[in-house]
């Protein structure tokens, strides 16, 4: 596993702050094994070209600001880190917290859900809201484009997994099987076969426009909170399936999904025979689920 590395940090709305009269935002630096070394960066006026002109605090330094952006370096740790301000703020589309967003292949449109029980598709060049997605009865936890930008994938909190059209918000899927919250999702190759996991430890195969259930590629102990698919190619051993794929499934040969569990664990599975191909963490040392802790 590879060393956590040091990190500088800054306050997320520094572009605003630092542009008022005597106006100051924190910044940080993690070091791994050692106390964070904390600081601030103060606004001492705006130059006549609308640059603002920052000091830092002992152990930073800040060199060349302009207006869209601040370097900020930490000597002592020989770190440094330029910080960019947003092109653009869309603050009006949601009302709460953003808890998932993706942008489509081509650039042009937003999706996102929030706390506030919303779940909208936009477009990025003047946030205008191209359609409200409505059908899920809590909150949505994933949300990822289609390749061709048409339709939605989602998952959420009930449990179920759905195709959404972009172009009039329409629910054109609905997946039903997993006895939990849905964690993650991913689109397979075209989209005719997506991948969900889920709270209940599994990852499961749909046929996207029939909502059928396929397979189910994983069914462990533990939640599966994240899960990756890749092109492997002959890079890896995939193996071969013990029984005839449906002809449903299109799309998964040479494909590795990588599932990322609660016990800390990472498993890698051919997507197309469904064989474990290797496993990393407390599970694959052991070859047994982690012990229960004590009543």
């Amino acid at each position: 596993m590879a060393a956590a590395a040091t990190m500088l940090s800054i306050q997320g709305d520094w572009d605003q702050v630092l542009r008022e009269a005597e106006g100051e935002v924190w910044v940080s630096c993690k070091i791994p094994g050692k106390p964070t070394i904390r600081g601030s960066l103060t606004s001492k006026g705006i130059s006549s070209d609308e640059v603002p002109e920052v000091t830092a605090s002992e152990e930073f330094v800040v060199q060349e600001v302009t207006k869209n952006r601040i370097p900020v370096s930490c000597p002592g740790e020989n770190i440094s880190c330029t910080f960019l301000s947003p092109y653009a703020s869309f603050s009006h589309i949601h009302e709460k917290n953003v808890s998932y967003l993706d942008i489509s292949s081509g650039g042009d449109l937003g999706v996102s859900s929030s706390t506030d029980q919303t779940f909208k598709v936009w477009e990025t060049h003047n946030t205008e809201v191209k359609s409200v997605l409505e059908g899920h009865t809590r909150d949505v936890f994933s949300c990822k484009f289609f390749p061709s930008g048409q339709e939605v994938l989602s998952g959420g909190l009930d449990s179920l997994v759905k195709v959404w059209s972009v172009n009039d918000g329409s629910c054109l899927a609905t997946m039903k099987g997993h006895r939990g919250s849905i964690l993650d999702i991913a689109v397979v190759a075209n989209g005719q076969n997506v991948i969900s996991s889920g709270q209940d430890g599994t990852a499961r195969l749909w046929d996207s426009a029939q909502g059928a259930c396929i397979a189910v590629v994983d069914d462990s102990y533990s939640p599966i909170n994240a899960i990756a698919v890749a092109e492997v190619g002959n890079a890896v051993n995939l193996g071969s399936p013990k029984e005839t794929p449906s002809s449903r499934e299109v799309g998964t040969e040479g494909k590795l999904v990588v599932l990322a569990r609660e016990d800390k664990s990472l498993e890698g599975v051919s997507l197309h025979s469904r064989q474990s191909r290797w496993k990393q963490g407390f599970f694959c040392a052991t070859g047994k689920p982690p012990p229960k802790s004590p009543p």
